[in-house]
């Protein structure tokens, strides 16, 4: 493996939970409530894609848009006031991979770029990934294979020499589909998912300590 492509929401920040909430507060105001193991079903997926089936699943008369800019709005309100805290072993990991000169490390999110740079930067982790790509720059993010597709380009590589970190089976459907490697480390808001199309399926990031000797 020459490149490491970490997730984000869930992989490396312990953020589900706002996304979850992101989606309730609007919803509310339609007399629905979007309970957690309802939102399991779309953990994963892009705002967009998640939107799409919130109208048609709801039965929801609005525009492309109505629900989703409302939901970056409360993110950005969360995110730049509230503390964000780092899943289990995520800073050791990424630490590892950033100062072993044998890899590449990047980002692959189904978020907003706006939103992606907010939470790295009000974590100090901007400066470790070479390649950044989100939502905003592909046509169509996760589950699609679209992001990792791009990701892989624009470090350089073949699919083959990259692995994926995701926690949502979606986020496994987008990497294996663009052809790469790819490890699950499934949380609260995915453990119930489908994961059979992972390479392996880790308890949590530590588990990579012992994969990668470190």
């Amino acid at each position: 493996m020459k490149g490491i492509i970490f997730d984000l929401d869930g992989t490396i920040l312990d953020t589900e939970y706002y996304q979850w909430q992101g989606w309730v507060i609007p919803l509310r105001e339609f007399g629905i409530e979007l309970i957690k193991e309802r939102y399991l079903d779309y953990a994963g997926k892009s705002g967009e894609e998640i939107e799409r089936e919130l109208i048609m699943n709801f039965k929801l008369n609005l525009r492309k848009g109505d629900l989703l800019d409302k939901k970056k709005e409360l993110l950005k309100q969360w995110f730049s006031t509230k503390a964000i805290s780092l899943m289990p072993f995520a800073k050791e990991t990424i630490d590892y991979f950033y100062n072993n000169r044998s890899y590449k490390i990047a980002l692959c999110s189904g978020g907003s770029r706006e939103e992606v740079l907010l939470k790295l930067q009000k974590n100090n982790l901007l400066k470790y990934f070479s390649v950044i790509v989100t939502a905003s720059d592909v046509k169509k993010s996760k589950p699609f294979p679209d992001t990792y597709r791009k990701v892989v380009s624009d470090l350089g590589l073949d699919p083959k020499e990259c692995l994926a970190l995701e926690d949502t089976q979606y986020g496994v459907q987008s990497a294996k589909d663009a052809g790469l490697t790819c490890f699950a480390i499934p949380n609260e808001y995915s453990s119930i998912q489908d994961f059979s199309r992972a390479d392996k399926v880790l308890k949590s990031l530590k588990d990579l300590k012992v994969i990668f000797n470190f």
